[in-house]
């Protein structure tokens, strides 16, 4: 087997405003640990974080971004029973590896403070292959074909659970800020599916079509409507139920906080690019009885749960595929808003 691959990384200067990715031959193939899985990857999605990561906005220890791999393990550490992964089709998300021994793992792994997340602490997807702790990778199905089955790993697992944090039952409003980008497509799927009426919020003709074909009530477009007052319109005047923000700017959290209704429920998920805090008065919390949560990745067993509607066919990830050695075009249409539903990278063969 040969020892070096083909590897987008950031250049030695390190991540910054104006990062190009370089696409190199000679990068190391790594070597499993006793308990870890060599994965040949196939395909990986990329996520508006990946972008957060390469440009210097949140802390990226390592010179691999990316965290939504798809790909066939073709080596297993010293521990572990070849015959039992061997070509196993599986996937690397964000959440890489948790300690599952803390007393923040015991409720909840996601939130484990010794965490390592693919493509921020350790090397990403963005690569041929990857090496990853077999208890943490996520089994793909067979029915599912790896490039759409990618953009499951982050996009479609984080509003999944985000869905599930809201507590909302069949009937409830809920609004979805950037329902028509990677995360947002996929969280009109699942909200419809729970029975949820979803107001979808995003701008263009693209995505308004996007959206309603996928089930949403109501588009409002945030360039042309009075997003607020179309809200409290279609809800009674009282406001939705729950919003999850996928949109990352301090007025799309100050909007999603004034379209919930008292007792309402906001997830906060997408990522600022400069930092902001959330417009929520003690004042607001105590009369309105709101609640503030956020979310970047699902548990195991919802991860199992979303892979279940994916292959009863009521989720599917809409996709532009383009080859790894254009992932800094990539980066520059995700940066504009320019990429309808998930861009995926074919990693070379």
């Amino acid at each position: 087997m040969a020892q070096t691959q083909i590897a987008a990384i950031v250049p030695s200067s390190g991540a910054s405003a104006d990062t190009v990715l370089r696409i190199t031959t000679d990068h190391p193939i790594p070597v499993p640990a006793d308990d870890e899985l060599l994965v040949k990857l196939e395909y990986s999605g990329v996520c508006h974080s990946d972008l957060h990561s390469i440009r210097g906005e949140t802390p990226m220890l390592t010179d691999v971004a990316g965290h939504e791999g798809v790909g066939r393990v073709v080596k297993v550490g010293a521990s572990l029973d070849e015959s039992e992964w061997r070509d196993k089709r599986v996937g690397i998300r964000w959440l890489y590896s948790s300690c599952l021994s803390c007393e923040i793992c015991e409720i909840n792994n996601t939130a484990c403070p010794y965490q390592k997340n693919a493509g921020a602490n350790v090397p990403g997807t963005f690569q041929q292959y990857i090496v990853s702790p077999a208890i943490h990778v996520t089994s793909i199905p067979s029915e599912l074909p790896p490039d759409t089955a990618a953009p499951l790993l982050c996009a479609g697992i984080a509003m999944y659970s985000s869905i599930m944090k809201t507590r909302t039952r069949p009937g409830d409003w809920i609004v979805l800020p950037g329902a028509g980008g990677g995360l947002g497509h996929m969280g009109v799927q699942i909200a419809v599916k729970k029975g949820l009426k979803v107001i979808a919020v995003d701008s263009g003709e693209k995505k308004k079509q996007l959206c309603l074909s996928l089930g949403a009530s109501k588009f409002l477009d945030y360039r042309a409507d009075d997003v607020e007052s179309e809200v409290k319109a279609l809800t009674a005047g009282l406001g939705a139920h729950a919003v999850i923000c996928t949109a990352n700017s301090e007025s799309a959290y100050m909007q999603s906080m004034r379209m919930l209704r008292r007792l309402g429920v906001l997830v906060c998920v997408g990522i600022p690019n400069v930092p902001f805090r959330l417009p929520a008065t003690p004042f607001d919390m105590i009369v309105k009885g709101l609640t503030i949560v956020g979310n970047s990745a699902g548990t195991a067993k919802e991860m199992a749960e979303l892979m279940e509607m994916a292959v009863a066919g009521d989720v599917k990830a809409h996709i532009e595929v383009f080859d790894l050695s254009m992932i800094n075009e990539v980066f520059d249409r995700l940066e504009a808003a320019a990429i309808d539903g998930r861009a995926v990278l074919k990693i070379p063969e």
